[in-house]
């Protein structure tokens, strides 16, 4: 960014529009004037620099500390609502943070002004052995991707996305920002129900993200179309190719994404209108965002991310030093959309021969009457592994 400061889009929308509706939940409704004084209460509460931990529950209030807890020059943390006390605080512990939800005490210390390097928010994302690492994302970080979605999906202020992803999950907060860009609505739903998000979709919301798993709920419980849908992004893990086509058979505009905690969220996303074409792929790169591989052209590799809305790197480690090294293998169609392959740790090597499991199971449910299918590798004392397959039928 060449911003001395990254802007603070709530408040703009706020200027803009005090009286528009920002935020409905199941109970509350709040415009963007309210949550921004909200926002500045809390923000007013925060020692700059000051790492806050909080109960991420889906309410305005969490949504407030989101925006709030950065404006103060804070750290915003946002934890699993569902861990107990002791649980919660000793994440927040790892991380240098105090839960400190409700806000700590005033304070009248001037700060130095914040810029787009300054922190504003730390997303737990599990580590090697299950272990919780701490995403460090910039204000930089958060506004480049923000504005980035906005250029490749061609989101507006009339937009209303729908929210049923955790807030302290990426894929959540990733919405706020999109939507505090765009001065466009949100509507919080509490966890993931058919009859609610089919009504939202029928009703009110244009936007929504999903993990393949409840994109295949929804069609299964429900009956589309739902034309007022602009775009139904589906990403945090694989999704076929056959439940993106039931998807847009059935009315629901689904566009694969990918994209990770420390890319932002989205790194890749299938443009509105291209599903057919984009079909197998995962969409091309965002805008400012280089997605490369470590092998030739259209052979499956390291997956390599670099660009404003990579993450400088993870609390109390080194920062990252050059692209973002995943542990994703993939490859860059003629066209420039990204195929993901698998992740680099599930590779089977039998007889010498490197074979990524995703791929058997997207040929085995390419296959009539094949509704799902898992591949691993077991040991042999022959081939070193051997990879053996699950089906399920259709019916």
């Amino acid at each position: 960014m060449d911003d001395v400061t990254a802007p603070d889009w709530l408040a703009r929308a706020a200027g803009n529009w005090p009286e528009r509706t920002a935020l409905r939940t199941a109970t509350e409704s709040w415009t963007f004037g309210d949550l921004d004084y909200a926002a500045t209460e809390i923000g007013g509460r925060v020692p700059g620099g000051a790492r806050v931990a909080f109960r991420a529950e889906m309410t305005a209030a969490s949504v407030a500390a989101i925006f709030g807890i950065p404006r103060g020059g804070g750290v915003a943390v946002p934890i699993d609502p569902t861990l107990d006390t002791a649980q919660a605080a000793a994440l927040a512990d790892s991380f240098g943070a105090v839960l400190g939800w409700p806000p700590l005490p005033s304070h009248e210390e001037a700060e130095p002004e914040p810029t787009p390097a300054s922190p504003a928010v730390i997303v737990a994302t599990s580590g090697s052995e299950g272990r919780p690492r701490g995403v460090v994302l910039t204000r930089g970080n958060i506004e480049a991707a923000a504005a980035a979605s906005q250029t490749h999906l061609g989101t507006r202020d009339s937009d209303v996305w729908l929210l049923v992803t955790p807030l302290h999950h990426v894929s959540g907060l990733a919405i706020l920002w999109r939507a505090a860009h765009d001065g466009s609505q949100v509507i919080i739903q509490d966890g993931f129900s058919v009859q609610a998000v089919d009504g939202a979709l029928k009703s009110a919301a244009t936007w929504v993200s999903l993990v393949p798993t409840m994109l295949s709920r929804l069609l299964s419980g429900a009956e589309g179309p739902w034309p007022a849908v602009r775009g139904a992004l589906i990403g945090g893990a694989h999704s076929s190719p056959e439940l993106i086509a039931a998807a847009n058979s059935a009315g629901l505009a689904a566009l694969p994404t990918y994209g990770m905690t420390e890319t932002t969220a989205q790194a890749a996303t299938v443009r509105p209108g291209n599903a057919g074409a984009a079909a197998g792929t995962v969409g091309h790169p965002l805008p400012g965002v280089a997605v490369t591989t470590e092998g030739a052209p259209g052979e499956p590799a390291t997956i390599l991310i670099d660009g404003p809305t990579v993450s400088p790197g993870y609390v109390d480690e080194a920062p990252r030093v050059g692209p973002l090294v995943t542990s994703d293998i993939g490859y860059c169609d003629p066209t420039g959309r990204l195929v993901v392959v698998g992740r680099g740790d599930d590779v089977v090597v039998t007889g010498g021969e490197n074979v990524h499991p995703a791929q058997v199971e997207a040929a085995l449910l390419s296959r009539p009457g094949v509704a799902g299918a898992a591949a691993v590798g077991l040991p042999d004392p022959d081939w070193g592994e051997r990879l053996v397959a699950v089906v399920c039928g259709a019916g």
